[in-house]
């Protein structure tokens, strides 16, 4: 089980979960047709037999739930996704099939499963994660969890009778991509601070010796931002023979990297393959990630067919190219400068909102290279308003692009009342 920041810290004032927010159509309860449909009653979600509403009503729900979300930007602080995001040059694109089929590499690109976009963006971030980008495989994922399960598979195919090695902070997903993988799952106990115990790695990789080692660094753990010591981490190892060691650094890898004393988290740390998401520092808005993989590492299948005309080695084949286009938009907005500009602002609004917690008397902690602030959990109407991550007796919030100086002074009026 992981170790908890306040080990002595009690529930607090908010008992169980925070309530769910309040629906986003005030008196639109989805409709379930049931053969027939009421025409001309727009409100209802509920899909008929039959059109009963027209385009234009329809567009008019989903604009307004568009609107919900857009007003939400104000109080959303508890979770790692970026709403300070503005991609509406797209909105005349959506008349054509953004698709992408295998690897992405050199081709046709007016074949319809080709695009140009995806190279660029695995290569600047190959060379931002320290590897040589002529040596990188790569490709846009659905997500951060796309990319764990891809690196796994191949520390599984490198080392199949390894066990997976992960600490007990992280993602809920890595112990499901065990399973679907057949591996036999560890999980390490953590320190106070969250991050992977290498003592008991050591341990458990001793009891299991000459095996193979496939671990998991994680780079910002879910509740507490915690760092795995990747250098540590793999040294730790030893005991079991040859390692693969993947970092699912979803949102702290990118932080980590503009970090003032950052912390090694990429291939020139020990990485062979490592996940990043989109939608959180760099800003896409739709779900999306990179993965990334030292070349030689990655198991290619044989040949996927002359229809296909490229290699696939990616879990999704047919792959969402609009994704791709998003992410190389911002990073093309962005550049290296400007990522890194956006990871230091956000680490001082994080390194604000600690000084301030701490300055109302509250017990807070931080990891230097990491946006996320614990705290203990506060009253439940709190957590709503400010749609908080909690879990037992703690909450956070993640200084995400759209959170800012005066956002943190609001909550924090909140918070001391």
């Amino acid at each position: 089980m992981p170790v908890t920041m306040f080990p002595h810290a009690d529930r607090g004032p908010s008992g169980g979960a925070a309530a769910a927010s309040p629906a986003p159509f005030a008196g639109a309860a989805p409709r379930e047709a049931a053969g027939t449909a009421v025409p001309g009653r727009a409100g209802g979600l509920g899909i008929a037999d039959l059109p009963w509403t027209t385009a234009a009503e329809d567009g008019e729900l989903v604009h307004r739930f568009g609107e919900a979300l857009r007003r939400r930007r104000e109080t959303s602080i508890g979770y790692p996704v970026n709403l300070d995001v503005d991609y509406r040059a797209f909105g005349g694109l959506l008349d054509v099939l953004w698709n992408t089929v295998g690897d992405p590499g050199p081709g046709d690109p007016f074949r319809p499963d080709r695009q140009p976009f995806e190279r660029p963006v695995v290569r600047f971030l190959s060379r931002l994660a320290g590897g040589d980008p002529d040596r990188t495989y790569g490709y846009v994922t659905s997500g951060g969890t796309e990319g764990n399960l891809f690196g796994l598979h191949t520390g599984r195919e490198r080392l199949p009778r390894a066990p997976l090695y992960h600490s007990a902070a992280a993602h809920h997903t890595v112990a499901r991509a065990a399973a679907l993988l057949r591996m036999e799952a560890v999980a390490v106990p953590t320190r106070r601070d969250g991050s992977m115990d290498v003592r008991a790695l050591r341990d458990a990789c001793e009891r299991r010796a000459g095996r193979g080692a496939v671990v998991v660094a994680t780079v910002g753990t879910t509740m507490l931002g915690a760092v795995d010591d990747l250098l540590a981490v793999r040294a730790a190892t030893a005991p079991a023979g040859e390692c693969h060691l993947h970092v699912d650094g979803a949102l702290g890898a990118l932080v980590a990297a503009f970090a003032p004393n950052p912390p090694p988290w990429g291939f020139d740390a020990g990485a062979d393959t490592l996940a990043i998401s989109g939608h959180k520092l760099i800003g896409a808005p739709v779900p999306c990630g990179v993965v990334l993989a030292r070349d030689h590492l990655v198991p290619f299948p044989g040949a996927a067919g002359e229809y296909l005309g490229a290699r696939d080695a990616t879990l999704a084949c047919s792959r969402n190219a609009l994704a791709a286009v998003l992410l190389w938009y911002a990073l093309r907005r962005l550049g290296r400068d400007g990522l890194a500009a956006r990871a230091a602002h956000c680490l001082s609004v994080a390194a604000y909102a600690e000084s301030r917690i701490l300055a109302l008397g509250r017990r807070c902690l931080r990891h230097p290279a990491s946006l996320t602030v614990v705290f203990d959990r506060p009253a439940p109407h709190v957590c709503r308003r400010w749609h908080l991550a909690a879990e037992g007796p703690l909450a956070h919030l993640v200084a995400m692009p759209h959170v800012t100086h005066d956002t943190v002074d609001r909550f924090l009026e909140d918070l001391a009342r």
